[in-house]
């Protein structure tokens, strides 16, 4: 499913890119070609004007000058002296040649009323008249027209400029845009190939951890669900004395599962960030006074396993901060349940309270066996656990990506280090003070 859907974004990222590129690549080349003729254009009036004013000062005219003037077949020029072809004989005119020429006489008189063989009465000042001329076979000129006066006689004069060097560059000019957007294509394609796998790969891995996590939940409810099954399989067939210890391990095991489901609820209400909905309310608490009231309810219990456990609170009034009271009990007794699960009997847990600035600091340490640093990362891992075969079987590997949402929405940090050199975990808290 996911390759697919990597394909289908691939493609449609390249397409809408690519009709980008190609779009504003038209609109480039369109503003670039009309910029060529423009240009091309005002070269060949510039030039017209130029060889317009020799003819008008020149006394004889050469066929060096004529062929100098034609730049190696890019002008065509044609004079005519009071109607007769200057040095025809002499410039050898092909039928090609002839063709234009003519061509170019007549649409200078039919669709521009410029006549180069102008009437007696006509005035004797310089005229002329520019336009482009396009043959069957696609080819195209820029022509000038002119007559101009000369001692009593007047010079007819047709300049017929190429544009087919013009037409090259236009064609070249497009080839390389085409190529250049081939190229862009190609290399879009390969970006968006890579970017749409990378945009993908949390959402495969999200369905990866949520099929993981619908597996792993599945497995620890099936344990406490097959005891109950069996219980109550077998007290069908026990005795009443007998009866009562399958009821305490129904019950044991239910409440096993009613606390796992719990944990699965408030994971689950986290991933769709409702906490809220489920009643997470911020009020302003003193931690101090939190976390005094939770070394009580655990002191106790350490207690039984004889392990020594001491908090350190400062000496100065501790600043408020806003938070649900009830969810930071929960992660504060969640490093605790933890703390005295894995700390041998005879050892320490360690509650301390600092302060800086704009944060208060929370940390629970124990000298139990510490964790891996192999392992530091996976401990927020749901239903990891550090020890799989621990014989507290109460523990589901919930509790830290409980507690480290719960602070996520107090828009604090958690994280672990080890307590000292010698062993032991140590996990810090960090909540920001109220403003």
């Amino acid at each position: 499913m996911f390759k697919k859907i990597h394909l289908q974004m691939t493609f449609f990222c390249t397409m809408v890119t690519g009709i980008i590129l190609v779009t504003m690549s038209v609109i480039s080349i369109i503003a670039s070609e009309l910029s060529l003729k423009s240009s091309e254009y005002t070269s060949f009036i510039n030039e017209i004007n130029s060889m317009i004013a020799n003819l008008e000062h020149q006394t004889v005219i050469s066929y060096e000058w004529i062929a100098r003037m034609e730049k190696n077949g890019q002008y065509i020029i044609a004079i005519s002296n009071n109607g007769y072809p200057l040095l025809y004989e002499d410039l050898k005119i092909s039928e090609q040649r002839m063709a234009i020429i003519e061509k170019a006489r007549e649409a200078a008189s039919a669709e521009h009323g410029f006549q180069l063989t102008p009437s007696p009465n006509t005035s004797t000042l310089t005229k002329h008249v520019e336009f482009t001329l396009s043959e069957n076979n696609a080819q195209q000129y820029y022509v000038s027209a002119a007559v101009l006066p000369k001692g009593g006689r007047y010079l007819s004069v047709l300049m017929i400029y190429s544009l087919t060097s013009l037409h090259r560059r236009i064609i070249l000019q497009r080839i390389q845009y085409l190529i250049l957007n081939i190229m862009g294509i190609l290399l879009l394609f390969i970006f968006s190939w890579f970017f749409t796998k990378k945009m993908i790969e949390p959402i495969k891995k999200s369905r990866e951890q949520q099929t993981q996590f619908v597996a792993l939940a599945s497995h620890e409810l099936r344990t406490p669900l097959s005891v109950i099954l069996s219980s109550i399989s077998a007290m069908k067939k026990a005795n009443k004395e007998e009866s009562g210890r399958f009821q305490n391990a129904i019950e044991s095991e239910g409440k096993r599962m009613s606390q796992l489901i719990q944990d699965l609820l408030s994971l689950a209400s986290a991933d769709n960030t409702s906490y809220v909905e489920q009643g997470l309310s911020f009020e302003l608490l003193e931690l101090d006074t939190l976390l005094l009231d939770i070394y009580e309810k655990f002191e106790i219990l350490a207690g039984k396993k004889e392990i020594h456990l001491t908090i350190a609170l400062p000496e100065e009034t501790v600043p408020a901060c806003m938070g649900d009271p009830g969810r930071l009990e929960q992660v504060f007794s969640i490093l605790l349940d933890n703390a005295i699960s894995y700390t041998p009997e005879g050892g320490n847990i360690h509650i301390s309270l600092t302060r800086t600035r704009t944060k208060l600091e929370v940390k629970v340490a124990d000298n139990g066996p510490g964790i891996p640093d192999a392992y530091k990362e996976q401990i927020w891992e749901r239903f990891y656990r550090a020890n799989r075969n621990h014989s507290q079987s109460k523990h589901f590997g919930l509790g830290l990506s409980i507690a480290k949402e719960i602070v996520r929405f107090h828009k604090g940090k958690i994280w672990m280090e080890d307590a000292s050199c010698n062993g032991g975990a140590a996990f810090i808290i960090t909540l920001p003070i109220r403003d």
